[in-house]
C-alpha cells in the first residue's frame, strides 16, 4: 500500500512536538493533530487513523486514560498506540504495554527511530491486512470446494445408491453383495417401438424424461431404489444396499402409483402412454460395473424372472410372480393367472393385482 495513504494522528500538548512531528513525517504520511486526551478522541473518530503517536503527559485526561478507553472500545481497539513520551523509567513503559501499546518511544524524539517504529508497525497491519484477504480468498474458495462437492456427491448419487457412494468416499471402493430378500419391478412402454418412430427424437427424450423422473421420485417416496433405465425399460427394487422388510408392499405401492401417474399424464397430454409391470422377489448380487464410468447393477436369476413378469403382464397391468405373491397377497388383492410356460422355467404361476383390472 502507498505509504501517502496510510493516516497518523499525533497527540501532544507540546505545539513545538506537533511541529517537529509534522516536519518528520508529512512528506510520507497524512497527518492529523490534537493538543489533549479529549481532542484525541474525537479525533480518532474523524480521522479514522492507521497508527497513533500519543504523548502520556498531558494536562486534564492523560495518554494511559485515552489509550485505556480506545483499547476498550472494540471499534479503536485494534488502532496500533506509539507512546511517545519524556517517561523513560521502566515501570511507566511497562505499564504502557500492559494497557495495548504496541511501541515506547522516550523523548528528546530522534527522527530515525520515530520512522523506523512507524515504518515497523505500519507493515505489520499492511501484512495483517493482507492476511485478513487470504483468509477471506481462502473462505471463499472453501465455499467453491463445497459447492463443487456437493454437485459431485449429488451427481453421485444420482447413479449410485447412498450407501454405495458412502463407501466410495470412506473406502474408495466398494465390494459386491448378495441380497437374499430384494423385490424387484420392471416395467416398458406398449408399443413403443412404433411410437418412437412417429415422434421427433427431441420430443421423444422429453416425454421419457417427463416419466421417469417421476418414477424416480415415486419410488423414492417408497424407500425403493432405481437402478437403470434401457430405452424404454425402467428397472428399480426394493431391499437394497439396505434390507427392508416390507421390500414387496413397497414395490407393489410404487407399481400401483407409477401407473396412476400414467393414466393422470395421459388426460392432458397428446400422448397416450401405457405401461406394463412385472414384479418378482428373490436373491440377487448387486455391485459397481466399470472403472471409469460407474455404473451399479443387478445380476442373478431373480432379475431374469422379473423380466419374464413384465413381458407376460398386459398393459396398465402388474404381474407378480407366485414368489412375491407369498410375501404380499394379504397386504393386496390379486387375480390367479392359468400357470404360463416361460422360456427356460417351466409353467408359473402368475397374479394380477385386482386393484388394476
Amino acid at each position: 500500500m502507498d505509504a501517502k495513504k496510510w493516516k497518523i494522528l499525533v497527540v501532544d500538548d507540546e505545539p513545538n512536538n506537533l511541529q517537529l512531528m509534522m516536519q518528520i513525517l508529512q512528506d510520507r504520511y497524512q497527518l492529523a493533530f490534537a493538543s489533549s486526551g479529549e481532542e484525541a478522541l474525537e479525533a480518532v473518530l474523524k480521522s479514522e487513523p492507521a497508527l497513533i503517536l500519543l504523548d502520556i503527559m498531558m494536562p486534564g485526561m492523560n495518554g494511559y486514560e485515552v489509550c485505556k478507553i480506545l483499547k476498550a472500545d472494540e471499534k479503536t481497539c485494534d488502532i496500533p498506540i506509539i507512546f511517545i513520551t519524556a517517561m523513560g523509567e521502566v515501570e511507566n513503559e511497562t505499564k504502557g504495554l500492559e494497557l495495548g501499546a504496541v511501541d515506547y518511544i522516550t523523548k528528546p524524539i530522534k527522527p530515525s527511530i520515530v520512522k523506523a517504529r512507524i515504518k515497523t508497525h505500519l507493515s505489520l497491519i499492511n501484512a495483517r491486512e493482507e492476511l485478513i484477504r487470504k483468509q477471506e480468498q481462502l473462505i471463499e474458495q472453501n465455499k467453491i470446494i463445497r459447492k463443487e462437492k456437493e454437485k459431485s456427491e449429488k451427481l453421485l448419487l444420482n447413479i449410485l445408491p447412498a450407501k454405495i457412494v458412502d463407501d466410495l468416499k470412506r473406502f474408495g471402493k466398494t465390494e459386491p453383495q448378495i441380497f437374499e430378500h430384494v423385490t424387484i419391478l420392471f416395467s416398458d412402454f406398449v408399443g413403443f417401438t412404433k411410437m418412437s418412430a412417429t415422434i421427433e427424437p427431441i420430443v421423444l427424450m422429453r416425454e421419457l424424461n417427463d416419466i421417469y423422473t417421476a418414477f424416480d421420485d415415486i419410488i423414492e417416496s417408497n424407500r425403493s431404489e432405481r437402478i437403470k433405465t434401457i430405452g424404454d425399460a425402467y428397472l428399480c427394487v426394493c431391499g437394497l444396499p439396505e434390507a427392508n422388510p416390507d421390500h414387496g408392499e413397497n414395490i407393489i405401492k410404487s407399481g400401483i402409483e407409477m401407473i396412476r401417474y400414467i393414466e393422470k399424464r395421459n388426460q392432458s397430454s397428446k400422448f397416450e402412454w401405457k405401461i406394463r409391470i412385472g414384479v418378482h422377489t428373490g436373491k440377487i448380487v448387486g455391485g459397481i460395473v466399470g472403472i471409469r464410468k460407474y455404473i451399479y447393477d443387478i445380476f442373478g436369476d431373480a432379475v431374469n424372472t422379473a423380466s419374464r413378469m413384465e413381458s407376460n403382464s398386459e398393459p396398465m397391468c402388474i404381474n407378480i410372480s407366485e414368489t412375491t405373491y407369498n410375501i404380499v397377497k394379504d397386504k393386496f388383492d390379486f387375480i390367479e393367472r392359468k400357470p404360463i410356460d416361460i422360456k427356460g422355467k417351466g409353467r408359473m404361476k402368475m397374479y394380477f393385482l385386482s386393484t388394476l383390472l
